[in-house]
Parts: structure tokens; C-alpha cells; sequence
């Protein structure tokens, strides 16, 4: 069919000029099918095969979809294609739509040991959100792994792949739409162009990256874990329902947004540039849990009650992503600027220390230090 082979040609028509190289994506091909896996092994070994097995799977086809229809509609970025994966529509990768799973499944696990206070939850799940996820966010452009809108407002240009695209989605609603560029278009010369809205929100940046790109991974958390605080427990005690997980999934399209008018708004207040606005924002977002986590006496029984013990694995899979993002820039092409490196590193630290202590600590103990035999002594005390 004419669509597999623009997708075999995919493979070796880059969709922009300075295109990673095939073995720099295939290196994260490798790494994030291998922390699917592993978040495949965990779910497996927590829940069971079937749900294990169906958390997953939805994971990676909410991802498709969301994925797919923000490239196409937002025009906002197109990812690199793969020398070993097949990619799933032009600009979108498999290795892209698999780094969510492990993303947003360790960020819900972990912050779900915590016991918190469920006003606490989508505040702690944004920011492990954030932690694991921007370490990839910020070096992206830098290396080529996608590319953002370019001053002509392009992120691909290749007719051999792109132009039978023309004009998608092909829905009559949307013609208004794309003769105004509210929505993304793709050319007869195959030229793919970023919506108006998109562009003005990706503009300001640093690195490289749009402000607003790390701050999208706060807030797609901080949407999900606001829909499972909403709709039961977010204790350690319960697993979250499959059915939860779709609930969520459906409704974080449209509350991820939420945080970012905030953002908008309080750039708009303060009169001043995202630069400030995005981490003053994330900032007050701390208050809650710092006011909340103190004044929750529940919070407090629970854990000390807790019979959660060590998670290994998950730990070992936030471990294994920064250890690879944080010494990419060691043997990368690009000259990454040594403030970036830095950042990526402070990210980085600060993320693992609290996967830390929510794998292995708990109401201030560190219970794998703890053996059965001492445990029992210092309940006898």
C-alpha cells in the first residue's frame, strides 16, 4: 500500500535535514521498550497477568491517540524516525509513544506508596512526572530527537513522505480551520506546519526547548492523578482499577490544560516571561503538599501501619532512564551547553531522591535496612 511505503521510506528520507542519526534512535528505541518492560514486569507482579497486562496496553494506545492527535491538529512537533521500530503515522515514533508508559506508570506507583493526602496526590504525581520525564524533554531538540516549529513555522519537510498527507484529518469541520492555520496543515509539497496557537505557546524558549514542553509533563500528570483522587483511593493498599486508568486517560486531554492557562495567567498577572512564570508556578504548586502533608493525622496512621516493603524495580526504572539521559551529553554529537547538563542533573537528583524515598522509605524509616529480626526488637521496645 502506498502508506507502507512511505513508511519503509521513512526509514531512510529524514523528515528534517538535521534528523538524529539512526543509531542515536535506536538507542532510544532500546531503552524505552526496555523500560516498558520493565514497567510490564512490575505491573504484572503487583496486579496479576491480565491487569497487569491491561494497564500497559492501554497506556500505550492512549498514547497513540493523543500523540497522534496533537501532532496533527497542533502541528507542535515531529520525532525522529526509527531504524528499528516502525513508525506509527509521519513525525510520530514508537519509541516516543512507548516513553509514556513508563513516565506515567512509575509516577502513579510511586506517589501511591506515599499515602498521601488525595488533595497532595496530583501535585506529587505532576512533579515525579516532571522529574522523570524532562531529563528527555530538555535534550531533545539539542540532539535532534524531534524538532520544535522553526522560524517558518515547519517541523518536516519532504515531499517523498509527507505529501499524501495533505489536507489531514479529512474532516469537513476542520477546512475552516486549516485555511486559518488554527489547526496544523500539511502542504501538497509536504510541508508540515505548525497551528498559530501552538507556535505562540512553543516561542519562548531556552536550550532549545519551549518553556511550556517541560511544563506540559507537570501538568499531564497533575491531570491524571486529579481524576484518580477524584474517582476512589490513591493509597497504597488498593491498586487503581483498569477501569480508573481509562477514566483518567479520557479526561486528561482536556485538565492537563488547567495548569497551563494558570501558568498563562499568571505570566499575564506578573508581567513577566515564562522563564519566571513556569517555575514561579511550580513553586506554589509545592505549597500544598508542604501545608497538607503536615496536617493529615490519617496520612501519618497510614504509614506507620504500612506494610509496604522495598520496590526494587521501580526504582531501577526511573535509575535506568536519568543514568542514561543524564551522561548522553558525554558521548552525544551535540556540544550540549554545560548550564543544560547541569539542569539536567540537578532534575535528575532531585527526581531519584524521591523515588527513593518512595521505594524504599517509609514514614522515615528505611525499611530495607531493616531486617525482620530488628523490626520485631523495636516493636518490643
Amino acid at each position: 500500500s502506498l502508506l507502507s511505503e512511505k513508511m519503509l521510506f521513512s526509514k531512510t528520507i529524514p523528515l528534517w535535514n538535521e534528523m538524529a542519526d539512526e543509531s542515536v534512535v535506536g538507542l532510544l528505541d532500546i531503552l524505552f521498550s526496555t523500560l516498558t518492560f520493565l514497567c510490564l514486569l512490575h505491573a504484572v507482579s503487583k496486579r496479576g497477568i491480565c491487569s497487569g497486562i491491561a494497564v500497559v496496553v492501554y497506556l500505550f494506545l492512549h498514547t497513540m491517540l493523543f500523540e497522534h492527535t496533537s501532532l496533527f491538529l497542533g502541528g507542535t512537533h515531529c520525532h525522529a524516525t526509527s531504524p528499528l521500530l516502525p513508525m506509527i503515522t509521519p513525525c510520530s515514533s514508537i519509541n516516543s509513544v512507548l516513553f509514556y508508559i513508563p513516565w506515567l506508570y512509575t509516577s502513579i506507583e510511586s506517589a501511591r506508596r506515599m499515602d498521601l493526602n488525595p488533595i497532595c496526590y496530583p501535585f506529587v504525581v505532576g512533579f515525579l512526572v516532571f522529574g522523570f520525564g524532562t531529563v528527555y524533554e530538555m535534550q531533545g531538540p539539542l540532539n535532534n530527537f524531534w524538532k520544535w516549529p522553526d522560524d517558518s513555522g515547519h517541523i518536516a519537510q519532504t515531499a517523498v513522505i509527507l505529501s499524501s498527507w495533505e489536507g489531514y484529518p479529512h474532516f469537513e469541520f476542520l477546512r475552516k480551520a486549516q485555511t486559518t492555520n488554527e489547526v496544523a496543515v500539511v502542504s501538497s509539497e509536504g510541508i508540515f506546519h505548525v497551528s498559530d496557537h501552538a507556535r505562540d505557546a512553543l516561542s519562548q524558549r531556552l536550550y532549545g526547548f519551549p518553556l511550556f514542553a517541560p511544563y506540559f509533563h507537570f501538568a499531564y500528570g497533575f491531570a491524571w492523578a486529579l481524576v484518580l483522587s477524584l474517582t476512589g483511593n490513591v493509597k497504597s493498599g488498593q491498586n487503581v482499577s483498569v477501569l480508573r486508568l481509562i477514566v483518567a486517560g479520557l479526561c486528561s486531554p482536556l485538565l492537563f490544560l488547567l495548569p497551563i492557562w494558570f501558568t498563562q495567567y499568571l505570566s499575564d498577572v506578573i508581567h513577566q516571561p515564562l522563564l519566571v512564570a513556569v517555575p514561579l508556578s511550580l513553586a506554589l504548586s509545592v505549597l500544598p503538599i508542604l501545608i497538607l502533608s503536615k496536617k493529615d493525622p490519617q496520612n501519618s496512621k497510614a504509614l506507620k501501619s504500612s506494610s509496604l516493603t522495598p520496590d526494587f524495580l521501580l526504582f531501577v526504572i526511573s535509575l535506568n532512564m536519568h543514568v542514561f539521559f543524564v551522561t548522553f551529553p558525554w558521548y552525544d554529537k551535540a556540544q550540549t551547553p554545560l548550564g543544560l547538563h547541569v539542569l539536567v542533573a540537578c532534575v535528575a537528583a532531585v527526581h531519584l531522591i524521591i523515588q527513593y524515598y518512595s521505594c524504599f522509605t517509609i514514614a522515615g524509616k528505611q525499611i530495607f535496612t531493616l531486617a525482620p529480626c530488628a523490626r520485631r526488637k523495636m516493636k518490643a521496645i
